[in-house]
Order: structure tokens, then sequence, then C-alpha cells
């Protein structure tokens, strides 16, 4: 009896152990708030601009999208925004970029951005360029110069041969390479120019190897042959109906070289003079009668550009790595950043850093390093004339650990792919017990290159098949993932529509690209950014069930994990920045209870943190009599505590302070 008394005199104290403080008892989702400088934990979210939200009604997300959302990013703890290219590009993704120096339109104007990021700024929250070093958009003014005038500057900002087989020894960047014709894409160089002037002549038909293709509103393309007028020019007549498009060919393909038309789409009206480049957009004339089109300076020859990502995208050229710094591309690029340096920004996120030097499959790591840690103390020269602390720099390195670790001789930070790898391995097969012995191992690679190297953690992004689809949509694994992500050493990054469970395959999986980029369901799915996707989107997780509005009161649902575990992060410097330490008991040599993972969060000031996840399908039981169990942090799933013994049920974590 006594023994009875004892345990019911106990129980409130048993019961304020496992107790997690960041749930009310009423139930209800928190909403985290935080006042100034507790956002502690380094969290980033990537927005896609594009379909992330839209202010206007459009159908595409936009700057003015963003700052509206700005609260629920402050609530989600998020402290810095990493932004999809945000240049004017040939793409809806923005990797294509054709002016480094301007914004796309379709997203607002430069006050619009400026706002965005003095608002986020307001609330502790940075913002992060998408920059694209490797290659320009084909669009790009500097690419069309380059092939119509051989002389000049700027053909040097690519790699362009006539043979490039026998000529990439002619190109420093290109040291080690190994030539591959895939990623060497056919053009033609040369200037040719189209006139159009009305005119009574007869209609003609030619036979030369020139001709015209056109096409009108209501009818089908036609070609129209053309007839030599002399050397080097050739011209038709031809009648003209209202808006009337027009592609100029050599006879009689499409084969790569063969077609001619504008730098950009453009319309024409009246008598017209155009210069014409290879592979070119669209044109377009309007007028009523007969018409004199005539095409001179056809001295034209194929050429060959790197494109190692295909046609559509030239790979610049920065010249020989060890003076990379003086090269004119390099410098133009560098100064676009001054300007969006002095307009407020934080950081860059670098795209496909490893293609630089070299192509697709034989990249020059240590040449790309060198190159890169030139940019980053051009781009960090710039921001220390205004700030008193570094520029932030992470890049997309996309190779494992060891591979990765020497480019933080460079860059402050770059993505750990490999977490992402080993976490989705710990939980579809349920084995915890190497976790934290290979992340530590992945640190020691850094810090042998860098003593202040920072993870940049993430489960996926735009370009890997969604984590919800990778987990069998198991809503279970889902939230250990987000808690896992929070509670491990590094800076971590929550990929748009990750903390709302979306899933779906990229384009290498079977499915597209778009698929893993779908717009973000505030409240009703009339509303969201479906525009730029192109009818490419997966309409079943785009509901009301899961939006937003719906998860934030539902105290189940993955975004309250989501607010509760950014919350637990933010607050506990432990956590926030602490470094990783096996446990004493429950390690990688502790087979016997694998489906655990513990380890140790310690910061520098000392505060201590013992973290517990137990990712198999049953209740485990740990004997913890050298720890402190009396202050939860934060919990998910099933949770007690009984002396010095912890019961977790399956799919459950915990943080207890030290």
């Amino acid at each position: 009896m006594k023994r009875v008394i004892l345990l019911l005199a106990l129980l409130p104290l048993l019961l304020a152990a496992c107790k997690d403080p960041l749930v009310p008892d009423n139930g209800n989702v928190v909403i985290p708030s935080y006042a100034s400088g507790e956002k502690q934990g380094h969290i980033s979210y990537q927005i896609l601009i594009y379909s992330f939200a839209d202010s206007d009604g459009d159908g595409i997300g936009d700057f003015k999208g963003i700052t509206s959302k700005l609260d629920y990013l402050d609530a989600l703890g998020v402290s810095a925004i990493w932004l999809s290219p945000a240049h004017p590009a040939d793409s809806y993704h923005g990797y294509d970029v054709t002016d480094y120096n301007a914004l796309n339109s379709k997203y607002g104007t430069e006050a619009d951005f400026k706002d965005l990021i003095d608002k986020a700024h307001q609330k502790g929250i940075k913002i992060y360029m998408d920059y694209v070093l490797n290659h320009s958009g084909k669009g790009h003014p500097w690419f069309a110069e380059a092939l119509s005038d051989a002389s000049s500057p700027y053909r040097d900002y690519y790699l362009i041969s006539s043979n490039p087989s026998a000529e990439i020894r002619n190109f420093p960047m290109l040291s080690g390479y190994s030539y591959n014709k895939d990623e060497w894409q056919a053009a033609t160089s040369g200037s040719p120019k189209l006139k159009i002037s009305a005119t009574n002549e007869a209609v003609t038909s030619g036979n030369a190897s020139w001709n015209l293709w056109m096409w009108g509103e209501g009818q089908e393309g036609r070609e129209v042959k053309m007839k030599s007028n002399g050397e080097d020019s050739y011209y038709a007549v031809v009648q003209i109906s209202g808006k009337t498009g027009i592609l100029v060919r050599k006879y009689p393909n499409w084969d790569a070289g063969s077609k001619f038309g504008a730098a950009e789409t453009t319309n024409l009206s009246g008598d017209s003079t155009l210069n014409l480049v290879g592979d070119g957009a669209d044109i377009y004339f309007t007028g009523n009668g007969k018409y004199k089109i005539e095409i001179s300076n056809l001295s034209t020859q194929t050429v060959y550009f790197m494109g190692a990502f295909g046609s559509w995208m030239p790979d610049l050229n920065y010249g020989d790595v060890s003076k990379a710094e003086t090269n004119a591309c390099f410098q133009d690029i560098a100064s676009s950043v001054d300007k969006w340096i002095g307009m407020g920004i934080d950081g860059l996120r670098l795209d496909a850093v490893k293609h630089i030097y070299g192509g697709m499959n034989s990249f020059n790591n240590s040449n790309n390093v060198t190159f890169l840690k030139k940019w980053y103390d051009r781009c960090n020269s710039s921001y220390r004339k205004q700030h008193n602390e570094d520029f932030y720099m992470v890049a997309e390195v996309w190779m494992d650990a060891s591979s990765v670790a020497p480019y933080y001789k460079a860059l402050p930070a770059c993505f750990e792919f490999d977490f992402w790898e080993r976490l989705k391995w710990v939980l579809n097969q349920r084995t915890g017990c190497y976790f934290a012995k290979d992340l530590m191992g992945y640190r020691k690679l850094y810090a042998d290159n860098s003593a202040n190297a920072i993870p940049a953690t993430k489960l996926t992004n735009h370009d890997e098949t969604r984590a919800a689809t990778v987990l069998g949509k198991d809503m279970a694994k889902l939230k250990q993932a987000a808690a896992f992500l929070m509670t491990a050493e590094g800076e971590p990054y929550i990929y748009q529509g990750e903390e709302l469970g979306y899933w779906g395959k990229d384009g290498d999986e079977g499915g597209r690209d778009e698929l893993v980029r779908t717009p973000i369901v505030w409240d009703t799915p009339g509303k969201a950014a479906t525009a730029d996707l192109g009818g490419h989107v997966d309409y079943s997780m785009m509901t009301e069930e899961i939006s937003v509005e719906k998860q934030k009161a539902d105290a189940n649902s993955l975004l309250a994990t989501y607010f509760k575990w950014t919350q637990a992060r933010n607050l506990s410097k432990a956590l926030a920045t602490g470094k990783m330490s096996a446990h004493g008991k429950y390690n990688s040599n502790n087979t016997l209870d694998s489906s655990v993972a513990a380890w140790y969060m310690t910061s520098s000031g000392g505060d201590k943190a013992l973290v517990l996840h137990n990712v198999g399908s049953t209740a485990v039981t740990l004997d913890l009599s050298g720890d402190k169990l009396d202050k939860q942090v934060v919990s998910l799933g099933e949770v007690s505590v009984s002396g010095s013994s912890v019961t977790l049920g399956a799919s459950s974590s915990v943080v207890f302070q030290q």
C-alpha cells in the first residue's frame, strides 16, 4: 500500500518529466513567436519564387508574395531564405540567366525586391540569392554577340571552337578534361542580316538552298523558297496579311546551324532590318500587301560551344584559374553581385560549382576550389565594405562528403548531400545506431580543411525526389526526419513544401522536375502559383486538406511538428550551435539496440543536450543512468520516463537538457 501511495505521490513529477513544454495543455498547435535574438538555430528555407506565393493573381509567384508570407516563415523559425534565381532567364526555373544585373520582371520590380529584403531583415531573416557561375542562358546578349562576331570581347566569355576535339588545349579551363561530344553544342557563327521592305514586285518562287519558314494566325506553316540575289544574298517576295511569323533556314532540314532568327522574340512592322543569330527566336512581322524579304552577309560557319548542361546553357569561360580574378567574365559577374550586396542581400547559393572547371563528368576539383576561393574573397571584400561580418556563401557540390570536404578551403558552407543519403537509409531500414558516427566522421573531414566549416544539412531540394516519396508518405517517418534535421550538427535547410509533406519524383527517377517544385497551397488551391509550371502539377496534393491553413489548425500535422522542432532548435543553444559527440552506451558498437540513434550536442559555452531517436517499429526502453532526465526540451511520439529509464515508442524522439 505504501508503494502505491509513493507512486501516486511521484506521478505528477513523472508526468512533468514527460511533458513536452512546447505543447500546451489544450493540445492546440503552437504557432511560435520569437523575440529579438531568439532565433539562434541558423535555419534556412528554400523558396522557388515562381511557385511560392502569388500576390497579384497572375498565377506566378513574386517578391510581394514572399513578403506577404514573412510571418509564416518567421513562425517556422527561419533566419534565412534561399531564393531560386531571380534574374531574367529563358526558362521558368531561372538557371539559364540572361542578365545578372537585372531581376525577372515576372517577379516584380527592384523596389519590390528591396522591400522584401528590408522587411525580412526586420524579422531577423536574411536573403540569399541563387547565382549560376557555370553557365549563362543562350539568350544572354553576351552569347548572341559572341556568336555573331568572332572579334567581340564576349567571344572569350564562352568556350567556342570550330574543332573542339582538337582545340581543347586552347582552353585553360578544360585542363584535364576529356572531350565528350555530347557536351559540345553546334551553333552558327556570323551575323546574317534580314531586311523587309514593301514592294510592287511579283511574288517569287525560287530554288535556292535558303528558304523562309512562315506562319500566321489560323494558318499552317509554309515554306517559301528564295532566289539568289548575287553573291551571298537571297530574297523572296511574299504576300503578308496581318501578323506573320518568319524564320530563315538553310534547306532542307532543321539540323543545328540551319535555322536563323532573332536574338529574342521580336515584333517588326514597316521597313525593317534585323541581325539574325543561329538557332534564334521567332520573328513576327505585321503588314498588309507584298513584301520583299532579303537575307545577306551569309558568310557563316558552324562552330561548337561547351554546353555541359545542354544547348540552352552555354558554359562560361574564366580562363587560367591562376589569374581567374582578372578575367573579364569573372569581373562582370562579380560586379553584378556588388549591386545586390548594395541592395542588402546577405549571401549567395552557388549552383553546380564542381562543373565550372571541366565538364559534366571530368570536372577538376582542385581548380574549382581555387576558383571559388577567388570568387568568395572578391564578394566578401565587397560585402565587408558595408558590414562587420563575413558574407555567407553555400555551394551545391553534389558529391560524397570526402569529395565535398576540400571545397571548405574556399567557402564557408556546402550542402551535405550525404546527410539525406544516410538519414533515408536510417528511417527506411529502421537502423539508427550508426547515424551519429557517420555524421561525426563527415565533420572530421570538413574540419581537416576548415576549422569553421558549416555543413548545410537538408532532406531534399528542387532537383531531388521528394522526401515524402522516398519515405513512402509515412507520416511518422516524415515527422522524425524533421526531428533528425533539427537536432543534428550543422545549419539546416527546409525545402519549400517539405514541411507540408509534399511528394513527387524528379526527372531522373521517371517523374518530372516540375513535380518536385509544387506550388504552396496556402488556403485554397485556386490561389496557388501554378502558371509557370506548364500544367505539370500533381493536383492530388494541392488540396485544402493539407494546405498551410488546415495544418496550422491540426496539432497532429507535419507542419505542427516542424513548428515545434524548429522552435526547440532556436531556443536551445546546445541544439542551435552544438557539436555532436557519441553516447557512451547507445552508439555504433551497440547493435543490440540498433534502432536507437543517440548523441550529445554541446555548445562552445557548455550548454549540453541529449538527443534520442527510436527509428524502430516497436518501443524500446533505454537505461540512461548516467544522464539527466528531469528537463525535457522537446519530444515526438510516445515518450515516458521512469527513474533512470526512458521508453520511446515506435518512431519517437526526445531531447533532454543536461
